[in-house]
């Protein structure tokens, strides 16, 4: 039986610690931290790459709340209900960048706007819902 140190890299197979390939580059600190913003637009490349679906989901959430919104003109008969509207096309907006960004930056940027966009136009849903009633 074979043990590899845990101090080897994957595919390296010596037995002995002196013998294994160091993973560390001259220079360079041995283990950098990753930090928020990268493990961020990991997981948000990783979401979009596992739900393809999911950025249609998001374009249909927006239209239904677009929607409601124009029939609670109708059944309120106030003009109130428009205020999150803007928000929610800035949000169809965004979602659409999202949809042809390549880099996990601009993903990141672009989700992270499409979410807060729809978040507060949802929120002022039920802030005009209070104001109106």
């Amino acid at each position: 039986m074979t043990t590899v140190p845990l101090t080897a890299p994957p595919g390296d197979d010596t037995a002995d610690p002196a013998e294994a390939v160091s993973t560390e580059r001259a220079g360079e600190p041995a283990g950098t931290p990753v930090g928020i913003v990268e493990l961020s637009e990991r997981v948000v490349a990783s979401v979009l790459a596992r739900c393809p679906w999911l950025i249609r989901a998001s374009a249909i959430l927006l239209a239904v709340l677009t929607l409601v919104c124009l029939v609670a003109i109708g059944t309120r008969l106030s003009p109130l209900p428009v205020i999150p509207i803007p928000l929610f096309a800035a949000g169809f907006y965004f979602l659409r960048r999202l949809r042809a960004a390549e880099i996990r930056t601009h993903r990141l940027r672009w989700a992270l706007l499409t979410a807060v966009a729809t978040m507060v136009g949802f929120w002022l849903i039920a802030v005009v819902a209070r104001w109106v009633s």
